[in-house]
This record gives C-alpha cells, sequence and structure tokens, in this order.
C-alpha cells in the first residue's frame, strides 16, 4: 500500500496543470476518475480546493496549503525509499548538494575521487546558487547539504562545518602589490577593481568598509560571478576583495596572491557545510557530508 494515497498525488497534478483532462492524460486514467476523487477530497476535507474557472482549475488557499503538504510528503516518501533501497545496497545511493560558484569545482572534484577511492557508487545532483536560494532549496527538501557564506542562524538550520572569515584582496602573482605579506586598503586605491554585485554576500562589507575610508577606485567592473572575477584579476590586472577559501587552488598554484587586509574593523564572512535540523541524513548523504566536512577542514589549513 503506498504511503501517499492516489488521491492526494492526482491533486498535485491538477493543482499544477490546472486542468481535471490535462491532468487525466498525464495519470493515464480517465477525466471522471479524476474530477470523482478531486470532489471526495473536497468532501472529506470541508473545504472547497479548487476554483472553477472558464479555462481551468486554480487551487484554493485550502488547496494551496494541501498541495505544499503533499509535494513535502512526496519529498520524505522519495527520500525513504531512497535510504531504503541503499540498505538493502541494490541501487546506487544518491545525494543533492547546493555550492557556491567559487568552490564548486574544487568541492565536486575532491568528493568524487574520495567516494571513488571508497568504491561508492553515488548519484549527485549539484546545484550552484547564492546563499539566499541554497538555504531556500534546503528548507524546501530540495537539497539535503549545503556549503555557502553568510548562513544566516535559524532554528530550522543546523551547521555540520564552519569556517571562520578569511577575506582578504586578490591580485595576479605578478602584480605591483603580490610581494606583500598583507595590505592596507588605502594601497590599493589606485588601481581598477572587479566586485561582486548585491547578490554575493560580501557586497555590503565592501561598500561599508570603502564608504568608511573614503576610497573610490578609478576603475571598476561589477559581476555576479567569480569565475568572471578571477579572470579579470588574472588576464587583466584587476585587484579583487575574495575569501582565501575562493582562491585557494589558485594561490596555491602561484596563480594569484592573497593578501590579507591589515586594516582594523573590515569584516569577511564565514563559509559553512549546513543542513536541515530535523531531516536525518541518508546514508549517503550522511557520507558526502563527512567528505565535504573533510575538504573544508582542508581548505582552513591552507
Amino acid at each position: 500500500m503506498p504511503l501517499i494515497s492516489p488521491a492526494a498525488s492526482w491533486l498535485a497534478v491538477v493543482a499544477r496543470v490546472g486542468s481535471i483532462r490535462k491532468a487525466a492524460a498525464q495519470l493515464n486514467v480517465s477525466p471522471s476518475a479524476v474530477n470523482r476523487q478531486m470532489l471526495k477530497l473536497e468532501a472529506e476535507y470541508g473545504a472547497e480546493l479548487f476554483e472553477r474557472l472558464p479555462r481551468g482549475l486554480r487551487p484554493t488557499a485550502a488547496g494551496r496549503v494541501l498541495v505544499a503538504e503533499i509535494e513535502r510528503w512526496q519529498q520524505e516518501h522519495d527520500r525513504a525509499v531512497r535510504t531504503l533501497a541503499e540498505l538493502r545496497n541494490h541501487v546506487r545511493g544518491h545525494a543533492a548538494v547546493g555550492l557556491m560558484e567559487s568552490i564548486a569545482g574544487q568541492m565536486v572534484g575532491g568528493l568524487t575521487i574520495a567516494l571513488r577511492e571508497q568504491h561508492v557508487q553515488l548519484s549527485l545532483d549539484v546545484t550552484i546558487a547564492g546563499t539566499e536560494r541554497l538555504c531556500e532549496l534546503l528548507l524546501a527538501g530540495k537539497l539535503e547539504l549545503a556549503i555557502c557564506y553568510a548562513v544566516p542562524r535559524r532554528p530550522d538550520i543546523q551547521f555540520l562545518s564552519r569556517l571562520p572569515p578569511r577575506s582578504g584582496i586578490v591580485v595576479a602573482h605578478d602584480h605591483a602589490l603580490a610581494g606583500r605579506k598583507s595590505v592596507r586598503l588605502a594601497d590599493c586605491a589606485a588601481y581598477s577593481f572587479v566586485f561582486p554585485d548585491a547578490s554575493l554576500t560580501v557586497r555590503p562589507l565592501i561598500e561599508k568598509a570603502f564608504r568608511r575610508q573614503g576610497i573610490h577606485p578609478p576603475n571598476t567592473v561589477t559581476t555576479n560571478s567569480i569565475d568572471v572575477m578571477k579572470t579579470l584579476v588574472r588576464e587583466q590586472g584587476q585587484v579583487a576583495w575574495l575569501s582565501y577559501y575562493d582562491v585557494h587552488a589558485e594561490v596555491l598554484e602561484g596563480t594569484f596572491a592573497y593578501l590579507p587586509i591589515a586594516d582594523r574593523q573590515v569584516a569577511g564572512t564565514s563559509l559553512s557545510l549546513i543542513a536541515r535540523k530535523h531531516a536525518p541524513l541518508s546514508p549517503v548523504a550522511a557520507l558526502v557530508a563527512k567528505h565535504l566536512r573533510d575538504q573544508l577542514q582542508r581548505l582552513a589549513s591552507g
């Protein structure tokens, strides 16, 4: 017996497509059968679940509440089925992870190597987004783990690992500033900067620091892409304000120089591995979390 009734599943389909007939076609059943189930649900819950419009159906407030719960049940049911299959070793494991663009390549590469060495078969979904979007997807049950900056403290988010802020100035290895052990923002005032846009959590900190010191770089580029920032630093001699964790690989290989900011009261943002607090990780997701935590610790000690 399925844990989620056919009527509940049909309700979610009707709400998504907005039509009894279209839902019936997708479900490969008759429209009358779908309609009977919708009427039965409305009778059971004592509320109209759909507005009957000339061109289809639209969920009422009660319908939206019920559909949201059904989708949550379906996500939890799918996760439970995957976990049971993993325990039986009949299928490969699966995990859904969210990452910031700047660290995605090294994290995914290191993860796949580590799991391959342990002979773990893994189906991995990787979503690249900013902190706000990753937290949203995590809490909606669409991600099991996420690594992002400046995670808000919420009762439904747990921190599995957290690295301290390490914001600094990043330049190419042959830049005039590259030989320094640290740098003040005033020392950078004459150089062209590439800045992250407002979608990245560090932008307000940068604006505050530059405004406090009255610094106005002569030329600036603003972008929402860390990769674009790195390209301009490497190829155009631009100066960037980034976290050490964003450029760890390039610093180790000698492409970039990372310079801690010597000014007092210059804040940074921490990098965290997070999960939902009240949703136990599947065995495979727990193994993925362990390897991601190990990689973060290597970043912190690098």
